[in-house]
């Protein structure tokens, strides 16, 4: 689980979903956009809601949470958070962190060496 600080207060939501917040509002401040969000949020152990504005000149911290109840599976949550139109998209060859995966190229001769 992860503590989410916006604006003086704190919720709380799965690592999934903090993640992708946390990638989307970055893509959205350097777009100089900005953008509502509805985050699901634990409180008291029930499932609920929180609106966020993110981008310019909103900051968002990220932390931590420590909870003794099972975490709930906000996974539909943390996928739309990944289809906003300005979600960061994987270039080809790189891995979920933006780091090169190390498959190099392959150039196959499907001529079989024939020559024109």
């Amino acid at each position: 689980m992860k503590l989410v600080s916006y604006a003086g207060q704190q919720v709380v939501t799965t690592d999934d979903v903090a993640e992708a917040l946390v990638s989307l509002a970055a893509a959205i401040a350097s777009e100089g956009e900005s953008a509502a969000l509805r985050l699901p949020i634990v409180i008291d152990g029930k499932r609920d809601t929180a609106d966020l504005i993110v981008g310019v000149g909103n900051d968002l911290l990220v932390g931590p949470h420590i909870s003794g109840d099972d975490d709930p599976d906000f996974s539909e949550d943390a996928a739309a958070i990944r289809e906003h139109p300005l979600f960061p998209q994987r270039g080809a060859g790189e891995d979920e962190d933006g780091e090169e995966i190390g498959i190099p190229s392959l150039d196959i001769d499907i001529d079989h060496g024939a020559r024109a």
